[in-house]
């Protein structure tokens, strides 16, 4: 399960549009979309072997997978295979990893696994440690705890005082052991004129499972045990091997060594009735001059104004370059499309690269450009009446460069109304909200997301009786929900989360191989009937599934991990129960573990059953497999109990 840690958030299909950017020129006609995000694809550490790497001790392998027991520590067991590495260091071996290549400013991605109380790490520049460390259940991380960004070391600083600096995570985003966790870094090397240090590495970003635990931090000098002590303008990627065992696997990486250029940047603007193409070869401009940046301000309109920009383009070498470009007046409703109403027009070297003729916001293309200097043009209208919808984006990115906007981004900001994320949060009981909710592309529209102050959370479809995300940490974002009625009306999970599908809970088979239902569209089959709070202020969901009645109750446990689910059932003496099933999960994956748990989806969570309860069935089904209880009952009743570990 590859993850980038650029992804992109295009709802425009790329490959059905690459094939005209090869060919050097993208039409917007032919796909009309908003193109937001796609970025170069980056660099894949090969791990069919340790090539990647300078020699190393025999700690270090290569696997298939990776497993540990949640009860062992320092218990991490290699699956035959490749793809993985995995470190189990010994008295006898224990080096560090170093890869054959060295970066300065760097954007990495990978998934790293830890069994119970393991300690490792990842350096940047063999320098700069970003700490990986079983940190699952700490209620308040230090820069000792994962994600955290450890301390400098000066024994010269007296007893008790040589640690300094060190960054603890914002929050604690870690996963349970034997969990496969994602770790983005964004990291900026040291700056240097001659032999002088100007700048201190910093970390842009470091994001854990989807939530940022830092941002902007600057680290004045190599962190406690780095492998060098000096700083430099580049240096390996190194993980450490020398304190507990861990896995590691598909390491993604961009590194940036220049940027691009705009300038000798001038424009010419004109505004009035019927703007089209001809404007900017058959009339005067209203004005004219030279700017730093691409914008439309100069225009000094909203509405019915055409630009034309031409300057000097400088890329730092050569290679194939990615321009992305959007103009956001173009609407969906045809009164606010088509070439009537707006068109942007890239040229570079006189060759058209980016053609739009306001049939969608955004196209992108990609380049082959020589290193050095290029011819630019961009040209662009709006012949609309109303809307204040003004912004032009315009990205480039390629060889050893970072996606950079060519546009002036701080005057978008001023455009816009900046508006601070509306945020919902326990105090001293549970919270329970109704909302819709975006889940796999769908919009849920009977969502219940409940709140604890412990910091354990879910979201719950009411029309299908299921939890569908779990998460730690913040609990929702509702920006657009209660700001201006916005577009999706939705609120969303504020924390790292895990997905669970979603699918219906409980649901008769009428054989053993029988499809497991996606929704439920008969209330025959299905009814809600709402939910009951207890004393605590927990609700406990009811439902009646052909007849059954469902009482449906998560509960985090008192240490604030695990999410307790218990659903009960009560069956009339009339209604048949032969074929009734609780399903318990739901993935590409699900597969028993050493410890009698059950890990799902590629080990993105685990769920375990009581002792003594009755054993789950994991079935094929449609390219899936599912953790199944066939249910059981006992003068009318049955109650099937389980734990979510994530």
């Amino acid at each position: 399960m590859r993850r980038h840690f650029s992804p992109s958030s295009s709802l425009l299909t790329v490959g059905a549009f690459l094939a005209l950017a090869l060919l050097g020129v993208v039409d917007a006609d032919a796909q009309p979309a908003r193109l937001d995000r796609a970025d170069l694809p980056p660099n894949i550490v090969a791990l069919t072997d340790l090539r990647g790497f300078r020699p190393t001790s025999a700690n270090w392998r290569v696997a298939g997978d990776a497993s540990a027991d949640r009860a062992k520590p320092l218990a991490l067991v290699a699956e035959p295979g490749t793809g993985v590495l995995v470190n189990v260091p010994t008295d006898a071996a224990k080096g560090h990893l170093l890869t054959t290549w060295e970066h300065g400013d760097l954007d990495l991605s990978l998934d790293v696994m830890l069994p119970k109380t393991s300690n490792s790490g990842i350096y940047l520049m063999g320098r700069y440690e970003v700490q990986l460390f079983d940190s699952w259940g700490v209620k308040t991380p230090t820069f000792a705890d994962m994600g955290g960004i450890y301390q400098r070391w000066d024994e010269s600083r007296g007893a008790g005082r040589e640690g300094y600096e060190g960054t603890p995570p914002a929050l604690n985003a870690s996963r349970a052991p034997g969990l496969w966790q994602h770790l983005e870094i964004s990291f900026r090397a040291p700056r240097f004129e001659g032999k002088k240090k100007v700048a201190n590495a910093k970390f842009l970003r470091v994001v854990l499972n989807g939530v940022t635990v830092q941002e902007n931090v600057e680290v004045t000098g190599p962190t406690r045990a780095a492998m060098f002590t000096d700083e430099r303008a580049t240096g390996p990627l190194v993980i450490q091997g020398d304190h507990g065992p861990v896995a590691v696997r598909d390491i993604e990486y961009k590194s940036y060594t220049g940027a691009a250029k705009l300038s000798d940047l001038t424009y010419k603007a004109w505004s009035g009735e019927g703007i089209d193409t001809t404007w900017m070869t058959t009339r005067a401009p209203t004005r004219e001059g030279s700017v730093m940046t691409l914008s439309t301000a100069p225009a000094q309109a909203t509405n019915r104004f055409a630009m034309a920009y031409a300057g000097t383009l400088t890329v730092p070498a050569t290679g194939r370059y990615r321009f992305t470009l959007n103009i956001d007046w173009v609407g969906t409703e045809a009164a606010m499309q088509g070439p009537a109403v707006a068109r942007a027009d890239l040229s570079i070297d006189g060759k058209p690269v980016i053609v739009n003729r306001g049939a969608g916001q955004g196209m992108q293309t990609d380049v082959d450009l020589t290193g050095g200097k290029h011819a630019f043009a961009l040209t662009f209208f709006k012949n609309r009446q109303y809307g204040d919808q003004r912004d032009v984006k315009l990205f480039i990115e390629g060889p050893g460069l970072e996606r950079q906007p060519l546009h002036d981004e701080s005057l978008l900001a001023a455009f816009g109304r900046p508006v601070n994320p509306i945020m919902v949060q326990p105090a001293l009981e549970p919270v329970v909200l109704r909302s819709f909710e975006w889940h796999r592309g769908q919009k849920r529209a009977y969502v219940a997301s409940v709140a604890d102050p412990m910091g354990v959370h879910y979201s719950y479809d009411l029309s299908r009786g299921a939890p569908f995300y779990v998460w730690r940490g913040p609990f929702l974002e509702t920006t657009q929900m209660w700001d201006d009625r916005g577009e999706d009306q939705s609120s969303r999970p504020a924390g790292s989360v895990v997905d669970l599908a979603g699918a219906p809970s409980v649901a008769y088979l009428s054989d053993a191989n029988a499809a497991w239902p996606d929704s439920v569209i008969d209330e025959k089959e299905f009814r809600r009937n709402g939910y009951v709070l207890d004393k605590s202020g927990h609700p406990t969901f009811l439902s009646t599934v052909h007849g059954v009645a469902v009482e449906d109750a998560l509960r985090p446990d008192a240490d604030g991990v695990t999410l307790h689910r218990t659903v009960h059932l009560r069956a009339p003496a009339s209604v048949g129960v032969d074929g009734l099933y609780v399903q318990l999960a739901q993935g590409k994956h699900v597969a028993r573990q050493a410890d009698g748990s059950y890990a799902v989806d590629d080990k993105s969570y685990m769920v375990t059953l009581p002792s003594g309860a009755a054993q789950p069935v994991v079935r094929q089904q449609s390219g899936r497999e599912e953790l199944l209880i066939p249910v059981r009952f006992d003068r009318g009743e049955s109650t099937v109990a389980y734990s979510i570990i994530w």
